[in-house]
């Protein structure tokens, strides 16, 4: 239940920003969403003509990397509306890195909160705590594709902090 109550957060926050299984951008729609275990990062994305490991967004987080965010849970890959997502677990709550070719930081649509921009090592970023309580750093890349960092805590702690750890450890791996 608690994994349904923090998809339907990701899913309100990503609405506006992408549609889900719709050609009407901001139009949410019911999907589904597929999970596999990590796999080997490929070498190119599709979309946004970077280097984005967009089949493997796990591959973002080193096994360092998670050890160092305390994650209590395997990584996993799923595709929620158009990003490529890689989604964990540690204490402060519920962690998804997503991937998106199809829009860039231009297209960053508020959901319910104050957006501010701000920028994380080199690149331009917006930061967010939306209507649901979730904290969302959006992290340009190029005009046609970011990387999302949204962290659903249990509303008992501010989830910002762990977004920023989480951004700071993924922005340097980014084109």
């Amino acid at each position: 239940m608690k994994r349904l109550v923090l998809l339907a957060g990701l899913a309100a926050t990503l609405l506006g920003v992408a549609a889900c299984n719709s050609s009407t951008p901001g139009q949410a729609t019911a999907g589904t969403s597929t999970t596999t275990q990590n796999q080997p990062p490929p070498t190119s994305s599709s979309g946004g003509g970077n280097s984005l490991p967009v089949s493997n967004p796990c591959s973002l987080l080193s096994s360092g990397d998670l050890s160092q965010l305390g994650v209590t849970t395997t990584p996993t890959k799923n595709q929620i509306g158009t990003a490529h997502a890689c989604e964990l677990d540690n204490a402060e709550g519920h962690i998804i890195v997503g991937i998106r070719t199809n829009v860039g930081l231009d297209g960053y649509q508020p959901n319910g909160g104050t957006v501010k921009d701000l920028t994380v090592g080199s690149h331009q970023a917006k930061q967010e705590v939306d209507a649901t309580g979730s904290c969302i750093i959006a992290l340009g890349v190029s005009s046609s594709s970011r990387v999302d960092i949204t962290v659903t805590g249990d509303g008992t702690n501010d989830p910002c902090p762990t977004t920023m750890s989480v951004a700071q450890l993924v922005e340097p791996k980014l084109p």
